[in-house]
């Protein structure tokens, strides 16, 4: 999760499905040993949109799972826009490792980047809807009648050769660069802390980007004074979930 909208959707699949009898655990992919979990339950993905695809931190979780044996998997996304067919890939990704895909749902939520003004309300109806299209996937899930998509092949097998790689990241980071406001930063090591990459420092009483961002937005948004952000590109700070709820799941 960048700003919290993968979290929040993850955690109401997860209320959903232990109403349904299901006991359910929800672990960081940045800090999960993929080969550590029991041996009867399905695995179950959770992951923002990005490119047409997902990040190069879900990548690599993807591509380092051990082999399934026919473990069932599913997957949850959350976009602000267009998912591309991004659940495609990930589908082949898994049948090649020897999952067994079971269903598959994107849902919209509010934008996380770019935001000039906030619109409250369309965001809760995001929400709500978004939540409302989990609770049926849910159900689906639970009683056997959920589907994966295949995609859209020559969209997303594209975008996903491209997001394991690091090229989309830096012509975008080269587009859109991050930058900390001297005058702000209060050398807190909070960004530090949350940056999924490990790809900040702070250093001389400021925080310092790397060049290994893949723009998840979790540093803006969950920056407490307001200082990571893009020069000229005036932007509302968003965030889906409160800081304390990231923390835990990064047991920080």
């Amino acid at each position: 999760t960048g700003t919290g909208n993968t979290l929040l959707i993850a955690e109401s699949l997860a209320d959903e499905l232990t109403s349904g009898g299901k006991s359910v655990s929800i672990v960081a992919m940045e800090r999960f040993a993929p080969d550590s979990r029991s041996d009867d339950a399905a695995l179950g993905l959770a992951m923002p949109v990005a490119c047409f695809s997902t990040y190069p931190t879900v990548w690599r979780f993807i591509d380092s799972l051990p082999a399934g044996g026919g473990r069932e998997a599913f997957l949850i996304a959350t976009m602000g826009g267009a998912g591309g067919g991004m659940d495609g890939p990930v589908r082949r990704a898994l049948e090649a490792k020897g999952y067994r895909p079971i269903g598959s749902c994107i849902v919209k939520m509010p934008r996380n980047y770019s935001n000039r003004t906030i619109d409250a309300e369309e965001n809760s109806k995001r929400e709500r809807l978004a939540k409302e299209s989990v609770k049926i996937f849910a159900h689906k899930l639970l009683d056997g009648s959920a589907r994966w998509s295949t995609g859209v092949p020559v969209i997303s097998n594209f975008a996903a050769s491209l997001a394991h790689g690091r090229k989309p990241w830096n012509f975008f980071y080269r587009l859109f660069p991050l930058a900390v406001a001297g005058d702000k930063c209060d050398a807190c090591g909070l960004c530090q802390k949350l940056c999924p990459e490990g790809n900040i420092t702070v250093d001389g009483g400021k925080a310092s980007i790397g060049n290994l961002c893949q723009s998840c937005q979790r540093c803006i948004g969950f920056c407490p004074i307001g200082a990571i952000h893009v020069p000229g590109k005036p932007a509302v700070q968003y965030r889906g979930i409160e800081l304390e709820s990231i923390l835990s799941l990064l047991g920080k």
